[in-house]
């Protein structure tokens, strides 16, 4: 009980700088917009769509009954149900990581599955939605960097189970959509693109959150890994991870150039003018982004190649 008291309070602090951190990028964009100006909202063909906004809500309630399986099935007896203990798993890592290990015990394949195929579906289908099923820069892009993280990461447990981490980060990307999807199931896409870029309340109000859950969900695959393997090679693996799905994406655009892809997103992107792209810089841009994935890439392996046990594994911090 000691132990889970203090995990709890450790994932409260923790949570609480991850919200000051999205804050801190609230700040800075704010401070950009500033910079160029305040954008003025365009309309996109495809945006007013009325279907989109029942797009968003249909999978706003399939996520949310996602989630709230995964937080019943923790204390009742629903966790007996096919497929709810995939939920229940995903629910207790993303919220309780240090259970991850515990809570992936003994589930059937189906359960497996769902942990890896509710979120890849639901995160490639909201994102289609916010773009209005135009964006498929925005969707490579992300989409890329994620499966180039999962990967590094399955590859670096080697044969010790991956499905700790799979529980963590798909609960916690589960958690990301939901979020997203509320933003846009209320009057679509392009009433809430319009909103976020000149509306700072409602920008502060997505940023925030957002930011904080995605950092979140690399807290989550750390603190999964842990008991597994230790504080030092968890973190490795996670910065490498990290590394590569920062380097790879980057290195795309870089390739294709910084002014191709911004013109690209721009026109895909909803509600803002196209030169408000211009606020993601040159190509010079791009290619610090790969230095800087290389390095976390680097660090993350020769942290992972330490093969010593931490002696108190319950804890990622200390």
């Amino acid at each position: 009980m000691a132990t889970a008291t203090r995990n709890g309070v450790l994932a409260v602090v923790v949570a609480v700088l991850l919200l000051l951190s999205g804050v801190a990028v609230a700040f800075g964009v704010d401070a950009s917009l500033a910079a160029d100006g305040t954008p003025d909202a365009v309309p996109v063909p495809g945006l007013a769509d009325p279907t989109l906004v029942w797009m968003a809500r249909v999978l706003l309630v399939l996520s949310v009954a996602w989630v709230v399986i995964g937080m019943v099935s923790a204390r009742t007896r629903l966790v007996r149900r096919p497929g709810a203990a995939g939920a229940r798993a995903a629910w207790l890592a993303s919220t309780r990581p240090w259970r991850a290990r515990e809570s992936t015990l003994g589930m059937l394949p189906l359960d497996r599955w769902l942990m890896i195929l509710v979120p890849g579906a639901l995160l490639v289908a909201t994102r289609a939605v916010q773009t209005a099923l135009l964006g498929w820069v925005d969707l490579l892009v992300a989409l890329g960097g994620w499966l180039v993280f999962a990967t590094v990461v399955r590859l670096l447990i080697r044969q010790r189970s991956p499905w700790p981490v799979i529980a963590a980060v798909g609960g916690v990307v589960v958690l990301r959509c939901v979020l997203a999807l509320v933003a846009v199931s209320i009057a679509g896409p392009a009433a809430f693109w319009s909103s976020f870029w000149t509306d700072a309340a409602v920008r502060w109000a997505y940023l925030v959150p957002s930011v904080a859950l995605a950092l979140w969900a690399f807290v989550a695959a750390v603190w999964a890994l842990v008991a597994q393997f230790g504080r030092r090679q968890a973190w490795g693996m996670v910065l490498a991870g990290l590394g590569a799905g920062l380097a790879v994406p980057s290195a795309f655009i870089g390739i294709a150039g910084m002014r191709a892809v911004a013109d690209a997103w721009s026109g895909q992107l909803p509600g803002i003018r196209p030169d408000v792209a211009a606020v993601l810089g040159d190509a010079s841009g791009a290619w610090w982004a790969v230095a800087v994935g290389v390095l976390m890439l680097v660090v993350g392996l020769a942290l992972r190649l330490v093969r010593a046990r931490d002696a108190d594994p319950a804890s990622p911090w200390r």
